[in-house]
C-alpha cells in the first residue's frame, strides 16, 4: 500500500464523521424552520379567526349564526345579504365621507409629522431633548381627557356637522412624529452637512433629500394614519349630527333596529365590506410597512 493510499485511508472516517455532522446540523435546522413555520400559521389563524368568522356568517340565516358551530358553513350562500346591508343605510355617503377624512388625514400627518420630526432629528436647538420628552410624555393623556375641550373649540368655531371638524384634530399624531424621528437619525449626518455646504435650507434638505430616502416610514406613518381615521368612531359621532355627515363606522350603527332588532347578517356584511379598504390598502404597503417597522429605531 502507498502513501497517498495510506493518506486516504486515515482521511476518509474523519471525512465521513464531519458530514455525518454537517447532515444532523442540516436536519435539526430544518426542524427548527419547519416548527417556526407552524408556530407562525397557528398564531396566523387565530389572529384570522374573528375575520373568517365574519365573513361566513355574512352568508348564512339569522337563526344559523347562533344555531351551528362557529365555522359551520351555511346551507345557502346569501349574498344578498351584501345588498341588504349596502341598501339599508346610505353607504355610498358614508364612504365618501370616510374617503375624504381618511385621505385628508394621512396627507397632513405626513407634512407636520414630517417636519416636526426633522426638527427633532437634524436641527440643534435649546432644550431639544427635554422639548422632546415633554412631547413624548403627551402620548399618556387619553382621548377622553381632550375631547370635551376639543368639542368646545370646534364648536366655537363653527365647524361641527363638517368635514373641517373630522379633520383638523386629526392633522398630527405624536406617535407618527416619534416614529419618523427614529427614522430621521438614522441619515447619515454627512449628508445633511452637504446640503447645508450647499446652501440648502431647512426646508430644501426636508423636501428634497430627507423625505425621498423616507418613503418606507412614510407608508407606515400613512398606514397608521388612515387605520386610525377609518375606524375613528366617538369623535365622528359627536361632531356630526346628520346623516350626510357620517362615517362608515357610525353607519353600522344603522344596522341595529329599535323595532326589529340588530339584523346580524346584514350587520356582518356590511362590516365585511366596510374593512375591506383597510384590508387591501395593507396587502399593497404590508412590505414597506414591516421595513418601516424594523428600520425605525436603527442607526
Amino acid at each position: 500500500m502507498d502513501h497517498s493510499t495510506k493518506l486516504v485511508s486515515r482521511v476518509s472516517p474523519q471525512g465521513h464523521r464531519i458530514k455525518s455532522l454537517q447532515n444532523s446540523s442540516t436536519m435539526i435546522k430544518q426542524a427548527g424552520s419547519i416548527l417556526k413555520h407552524l408556530l407562525l400559521i397557528s398564531a396566523s389563524l387565530v389572529m384570522a379567526f374573528p375575520f373568517i368568522w365574519m365573513v361566513i356568517s355574512s352568508l348564512k340565516m339569522p337563526d344559523e349564526i347562533f344555531g351551528g358551530g362557529l365555522l359551520s358553513m351555511p346551507s345557502t350562500l346569501r349574498w344578498s345579504n351584501y345588498l341588504q346591508a349596502w341598501q339599508s343605510a346610505p353607504f355610498d355617503r358614508f364612504f365618501m365621507n370616510s374617503v375624504l377624512v381618511s385621505i385628508c388625514t394621512v396627507a397632513g400627518q405626513v407634512i407636520t409629522c414630517s417636519m416636526a420630526a426633522y426638527a427633532f432629528a437634524c436641527v440643534d436647538f435649546k432644550g431639544k431633548q427635554g422639548w422632546f420628552l415633554l412631547f413624548i410624555a403627551t402620548t399618556m393623556i387619553p382621548f377622553e381627557s381632550t375631547m370635551i375641550p376639543s368639542y368646545l373649540v370646534v364648536k366655537s368655531l363653527g365647524l361641527i356637522n363638517t368635514h373641517l371638524a373630522l379633520i383638523i384634530p386629526s392633522l398630527t399624531s405624536v406617535f407618527g412624529i416619534f416614529l419618523l424621528r427614529q427614522f430621521f437619525l438614522t441619515i447619515p449626518k454627512d449628508l445633511l452637512d452637504a446640503a447645508k455646504i450647499d446652501g440648502c435650507s431647512h426646508f430644501t434638505t426636508l423636501f428634497r433629500i430627507v423625505l425621498p430616502l423616507s418613503q418606507t416610514i412614510l407608508a407606515t406613518v400613512s398606514l397608521f394614519a388612515f387605520i386610525n381615521s377609518w375606524n375613528s368612531y366617538l369623535w365622528p359621532l359627536l361632531v356630526t349630527n346628520t346623516t350626510q355627515m357620517r362615517t362608515v363606522q357610525i353607519g353600522l350603527r344603522y344596522m341595529i333596529d329599535k323595532e326589529l332588532g340588530t339584523q346580524w347578517p346584514q350587520l356582518l356584511a356590511a362590516s365585511t365590506f366596510v374593512i375591506l379598504p383597510i384590508l387591501v390598502l395593507f396587502l399593497f404597503l404590508q412590505k414597506y410597512f414591516v421595513r418601516g417597522i424594523v428600520t425605525s429605531g436603527l442607526k
